[in-house]
């Protein structure tokens, strides 16, 4: 940059100042903007002219003002935001140019004139690729200097290259996000007065979308010059970028323009009034007109309707987004399709049920996925399930879509890199049940392999999407069958996974898929032990957690934490006769518990003690006596007795002579802990039974339950180990543990 360059830049930024200043004497809106925008111009040009002036070749760029510059709308304090555009990247010049260019405005705006600014550097290559964001501030783009034919070709890229349905679901959705931070109406005490409803964006945002469907912009109105006035006097009170008007700023403005603040701040409510209006006409007018929702899809009054040469996957997202912007879809089945975008299908997919329940709606999803179609009316083969196949994949979708954020599963969700392999997954995890109900897993995974393939999807999500279908119950039956505190099952499941997305994946697909098997199917404790299950596996992954204890190491710390609470003798006795899976997940406190109530058994005296689990909406009953055979069956029989369901046992026996068992009961009732007055008439029959006054089957009998009759049984199957695990598989019921 010359000497003479910047002194000039210098004079602008004193210009600037006197400008700023002027606002006190003369409060004014667009027209102060325009003066401001005007010097701003001025010094980006002198710039590129200076720039200019060291290069015997003109410079092959354009230069061009984005956003509210582009508008021609900068307030006191508002950024500048600059697009540079190459005619030919490959020149040797060029980076050196564009470089200088970047250091010579941030000098000018962030020094001299100490306003933001913002650069991009664009190719008219991509504008296919741009994002909403960015196009929208290119919407209002104004050229400022340079090769004035590269800003036409670059306008015309980016019109070709539009998705209007797209481009609309992300401007009402951005407008839904920021009024719900700031204020969702006009009528408010505190309004921003740009982000928030009836503030500045609403007009920007009604002319995006006039013209996202071929309409003209508005021009600004009265009630618009009277916002842009008091953000401009505002930004000039505060002395930088601010645009919520706090009661205290409201006093400073009303001094400085000689009003009643109450009146003042009516008619910024009845100019937001006016603003907001235009917004929500704005979004009406997208039911009366006609405009592409994506390749193949229009929206015509309101009704999405598929054309005939659509691709099956670009039809999809048009669905989606009409879904998005609550179109009708029409239920006039669609033209078959004979190709499929699949990374554009399984987008559409990952929008959520209503998506997909609007795909049905028009035939499409069964065009997308006949597999999954063929579900449609095909029943369980088990009486847990509620609903066909198809329509419990649907509801697995349902649950996923309404995972809230601040809870622990939406927090695993907002985790996830993506999330198509997980929607995807849900909808087709039982579709191997056309071939095989006992081998649907493995089945499923197959024709999902297939899907993704004959859809051209990457690798990764084929690879997710057929893990996580070959997997689904693996998490299940881990939190039904295995000590999800035992470090051993962690490691385990560490190993089954592989890494943290799909363990969260998995994670949110068993929630989800269990909730959607029927009403209830779901429970705290399950929740709980889901929660541990992910908390120790991930830890695992990431290399925090510790491997599985050394037996010997476990004997020789209780053993060292226990000392003077008995003889030296009866606790290493104690020790040594606990089940190495016992020693590895119990706590020290319990364990000196146990070794009391162990003696206590050994001199006759049984004990039963319940522990309530709030966490889990259960209650832990552990029961201690003298082990004999059938006693877990008599157990059981009283707990079926009093209605009490049983959702784990972790029952192990000590190798003293004689043998005592040493039983924890998780049990609920009715969803519940157990209540005081249950257990109280619990225990006391457990000690009858344990003394042989009376006989678990006669206790059956007085509550009217017939101890005799069979169970039936689709399958067990014992898995060897330290613990052993039975794993059965039968018809739900209170009674079930017993008769088996």
């Amino acid at each position: 940059m010359t000497e003479e360059t910047r002194a000039v830049i210098l004079r602008a930024a004193e210009d600037r100042q006197r400008l700023i200043s002027d606002l006190a004497r003369n409060p004014s809106g667009l027209s102060w903007c325009e003066r401001h925008t005007d010097l701003a111009d001025h010094v980006v040009r002198l710039l590129c002219e200076d720039l200019q002036s060291i290069s015997s070749e003109p410079l092959p760029i354009t230069v061009i003002a984005t956003g509210g510059y582009g508008r021609r709308e900068l307030s006191p304090y508002s950024d500048i935001d600059i697009t540079i555009v190459p005619r030919d990247e490959t020149s040797p010049d060029l980076d050196v140019a564009i470089r200088r260019l970047f250091q010579d405005l941030h000098w000018a705006f962030g020094t001299a004139l100490r306003m933001s600014v913002g650069y991009a550097y664009r190719l008219i290559s991509d504008a296919p690729g741009l994002d909403a964001k960015t196009r929208t501030g290119l919407m209002d783009m104004r050229h400022l200097w340079g090769v004035y034919d590269l800003y036409r070709e670059l306008d015309q890229a980016l019109r070709e290259s539009f998705a209007a349905g797209e481009f609309i679901r992300s401007k009402i959705h951005e407008r839904q996000t920021a009024m719900a931070r700031y204020n969702d109406t006009p009528l408010v005490a505190e309004p921003q007065l740009k982000e928030g409803a009836g503030g500045l964006r609403c007009f920007h945002c009604a002319n995006w979308l006039r013209e996202s469907i071929g309409e003209r912009a508005a021009r600004p109105s009265n009630e618009y010059e009277r916002i842009i006035r008091y953000r401009n006097l505002l930004h000039w009170k505060v002395g930088k970028y601010q645009d919520l008007l706090t009661r205290s700023r409201q006093a400073d403005l009303a001094d400085q323009l000689g009003m009643d603040v109450y009146a003042m701040m009516s008619e910024i409510a009845r100019a937001g009034t006016s603003l907001h209006a235009e917004y929500q006409r704005a979004k009406e007018r997208l039911c009366e007109t006609r405009f592409v929702l994506a390749p193949g899809v229009l929206s015509v009054m309101g009704e999405a309707r598929v054309l005939g040469e659509a691709d099956a996957g670009d039809a999809a997202v048009g669905i989606a987004v009409a879904t998005q912007l609550g179109l009708k879809v029409s239920d006039i089945p669609v033209a078959p399709c004979t190709t499929v975008h699949g990374p554009a299908a399984v987008y559409a997919v990952a929008t959520g049920e209503e998506t997909l329940r609007n795909l049905d709606r028009c035939g499409l999803l069964a065009f997308l996925l006949p597999e999954l179609d063929e579900c449609r009316t095909l029943m369980p083969r088990d009486t847990v399930h509620a609903f066909t196949v198809f329509e419990h994949s649907m509801r697995v979708v349902r649950f996923l879509d309404s995972l809230p954020a601040d809870s622990f599963l939406g927090e695993i969700a907002s985790s996830l890199n993506d999330r198509e392999a997980l929607y995807l997954a849900a909808l087709l995890h039982d579709v191997g049940k056309r071939q095989d109900e006992s081998t649907h897993s493995a089945t499923g995974a197959s024709v999902a392999l297939d899907i993704c393939r004959k859809w051209g999807l990457n690798e990764a999500i084929t690879a997710d999407v057929a893990w996580l279908i070959e997997h689904h119950l693996e998490m299940a039956r881990f939190i039904r069958l295995r000590d999800t505190q035992d470090p051993a099952t962690a490691l385990e499941f560490a190993q089954l996974v592989g890494d943290v997305d799909r363990l969260g994946m998995l994670a949110l697909l068993t929630w989800a898929d269990v909730n959607a098997v029927a009403p209830g199917s779901w429970t705290p404790a399950q929740e709980t032990f889901l929660r541990d299950l992910y908390n120790r596996t991930h830890a695992a992954i990431q290399g925090d957690a510790q491997g599985t204890p050394d037996l010997a190491q476990t004997r020789q710390r209780l053993l060292r934490q226990l000392k003077g609470e008995e003889s030296e003798e009866e606790v290493q006795g104690f020790v040594e006769s606990l089940p190495a899976h016992y020693m590895t997940s119990t706590p020290v406190e319990l364990v000196r518990l146990h070794m009391r109530m162990v003696k206590k058994a050994v001199a006759g005296q049984p004990t039963v003690e319940l522990f309530h689990r709030a966490d889990i909406g259960a209650s832990d009953v552990t029961v201690c006596t003298l082990d004999a055979p059938g006693l877990l069956s008599k157990l059981l029989g009283v707990f079926y007795a009093y209605d009490l369901s049983v959702m784990g046992i972790r029952a192990s026996t000590t190798t003293t002579e004689p043998p005592v068992a040493l039983d924890i009961f998780t049990l609920s009732f009715n969803g519940r802990p157990v209540p005081s007055g249950t257990y109280n008439q619990v225990a006391r029959r457990i000690e009858q039974v344990l003394v042989g006054q009376i006989d678990s089957a006669e206790i059956l009998r007085e509550k009217g339950k017939d101890p005799d009759r069979p169970q039936q049984i689709f399958q067990f199957v014992f898995h060897e180990g330290s613990p052993g695990l039975l794993e059965i598989r039968a018809p739900r019921g209170r009674g079930m543990p017993y008769r088996f």
